[in-house]
């Protein structure tokens, strides 16, 4: 069969045709000609791995698109939160940690002066640590709060 029927047979150039000869994909069987067989399993071959690879691209592509969709969404309930805003606010809890931390022992003192039972020190201590973070915990700053941070 010549290049110019199997590139008619299988919807290819003839350029292609001899471009896959060259390239080792086809064998001729003489000048301008090729077996109709082997031609035909070399060119599905040939184009199943493309397609593969082409498949494989689309598909990542695909996903991508779907991934970013989503998050547009998210973003759009109010889900998501950029980076620097999360950090803003965590900075901000762990500053009101650190500070009510720091004020417990001044919180304490007059409770627990003269105090020799170790338990009732121990439930003193809990007690305002517990505060302290649940009043970090509870603490959800406004947007403008979170500019101002």
């Amino acid at each position: 069969m010549t290049d110019a029927t199997l590139a008619a047979l299988t919807g290819v150039s003839s350029r292609r045709i001899r471009q896959l000869a060259e390239a080792g994909t086809l064998e001729r069987v003489e000048r301008g000609r090729y077996e109709l067989g082997p031609s035909i399993r070399a060119l599905l071959d040939d184009a199943a791995d493309k397609g593969s690879e082409l498949q494989r691209e689309r598909t990542r592509k695909v996903r991508a698109d779907a991934d970013l969709a989503e998050l547009e969404l998210a973003r759009q309930k109010g889900l998501v939160a950029p980076v620097e805003q999360f950090e803003k606010v965590w900075g901000h809890r762990c500053r009101l940690i650190q500070i009510t931390m720091m004020q417990l022992p001044q919180r304490v003192i007059t409770a627990l002066v003269g105090e020799t039972n170790e338990r009732r020190i121990k439930d003193v201590l809990t007690a305002e640590i517990k505060d302290a973070l649940n009043r970090a915990a509870d603490s959800v700053p406004t947007p403008e709060e979170i500019e101002e941070l």
